[in-house]
């Protein structure tokens, strides 16, 4: 198509929208902070409570507002200006290392486990569930959207900021409106009474200028709470199914990601269930490196504890050799177990170390697709038996299915 204006070219044309887009979206989310923020403080608190006899509740109605609307404010700064989850350098280097010994996969819209896609527009490999924004131009991992309120995209390493900005921003604004119920009520008998010419009457003490701020404010809160409502109802519910807006869509087979519980997705982005669940800050215990995903056919285990322990993302595996088993890419191959890293293998029942694999002799072994374990060599593995490792550093066991 012709650029709409005639003297700029289209290229141009559209970094001016999207300039243009980006000033106006932040200037109307700054007014509806300061605004909300002025009237609730300066109006509600500091004169109609006072002139309404309430003197007591301006302290503690102050505390919770303000908490709640610090709190969306933070989530919101931090969901704007932290890293989305742009593919790091460090898989870069890991595909760098593997080389051809990568499998690829061509991207399509639908589930896609465990294969690393190729981005047309950046050139280079991506991790799972990783998607291209053609507005930043760049790959972003578990991409959810990109948000023209947010000026950035929303993905593995900010979902959780922009989950906690509608939250607080959603508290916030019920808390604004609740609280300030009969004051609202009496500004707004106040305001039908000027329209037909009767004054505002002595039982209301405020000035008409203050009637008509918070009028304003509640004109605001009340349809913010109904949107904000909405959109966390949506995310939720897409979060609590470990799937994007993105993903959603997607029909070629169950959601392999899916841990089996609502607590069990929401932890995938939230981390382990604690206080900083409340907090934008990034999580104290996360289950992901966000590069690669447990899926219901792995498990990660405790050390010395092959039947059992706790499911998630442990920074003592190195998260190389996490990619090297979800990506289907040997470790002797690579080299890592030439350094002493490798993997060693358990015996069939028992969950007990066998002996280590020797690298050259592995490098005929078979791909994992085949009936033969890659990590046992010549004990064929039964049909529909799991791929099971222990990691010599760490001592915790990985089974693959």
């Amino acid at each position: 198509h012709p650029p709409r204006h005639p003297q700029l070219p289209s290229s141009i044309w559209k970094r001016l929208q999207h300039l243009g887009s980006n000033v106006g979206c932040t200037l109307l989310v700054s007014l509806v902070f300061g605004f909300e923020a002025y009237s609730y403080n300066a109006v509600f608190i500091a004169r109609v409570l006072p002139a309404v006899q309430k003197d007591s509740f301006m302290l503690p109605l102050a505390a919770l507002f303000n908490a709640a609307l610090g709190l969306a404010l933070w989530s919101y700064l931090r969901a704007r200006f932290s890293d989305p989850g742009v593919v790091p350098q460090r898989w870069q280097e890991f595909v760098s290392e593997v080389g051809e010994l990568l499998p690829m996969a061509p991207a399509r819209l639908e589930w896609q486990p465990g294969k690393a896609t190729y981005c047309t527009a950046c050139g280079v490999p991506r991790p799972e569930r990783a998607h291209h924004c053609r507005i930043c131009g760049v790959c972003i991992l578990r991409l959810d959207h990109h948000c023209p309120w947010l000026v950035n995209c929303v993905g593995f390493k900010n979902h959780k900021y922009f989950l906690l900005a509608i939250f607080w921003g959603l508290v916030a604004s019920l808390v604004g409106i609740f609280t300030a119920l009969p004051e609202l009520a009496a500004c707004f008998d106040a305001f039908v009474r000027m329209q037909e010419g009767l004054g505002m009457g002595a039982e209301f003490p405020v000035h008409v200028t203050d009637v008509w701020l918070l009028l304003g404010f509640g004109a605001i809160a009340l349809p913010l709470s109904m949107l904000l409502s909405t959109m966390l109802l949506g995310h939720t519910e897409l979060l609590a199914h470990n799937t994007t807006s993105i993903e959603g869509h997607y029909d070629n087979m169950p959601n392999p990601f899916d841990q089996g519980s609502s607590l069990g997705n929401i932890s995938q982005i939230f981390g382990d269930l604690g206080a900083d669940w409340l907090l934008p800050i990034a999580p104290w215990r996360p289950f992901t490196d966000g590069v690669s995903f447990e899926r219901v056919d792995e498990r990660f285990m405790g050390a010395n504890a092959p039947n059992g322990g706790r499911k998630g993302w442990s920074p003592e595996l190195l998260a190389e050799r996490v990619w090297h088993i979800r990506y289907r890419v040997r470790m002797s191959d690579c080299g890592d177990a030439e350094r002493g890293g490798g993997l060693l293998p358990l015996s069939w029942f028992g969950g007990r170390p066998a002996a280590a694999v020797s690298p050259r002799a592995s490098d005929s072994l078979p791909p994992p697709s085949s009936d033969r374990d890659p990590l046992i060599g010549a004990a064929p593995r039964p049909p529909g038996a799991p791929y099971r490792w222990r990691d010599a550093l760490t001592g915790r066991y990985i089974i693959s299915l």
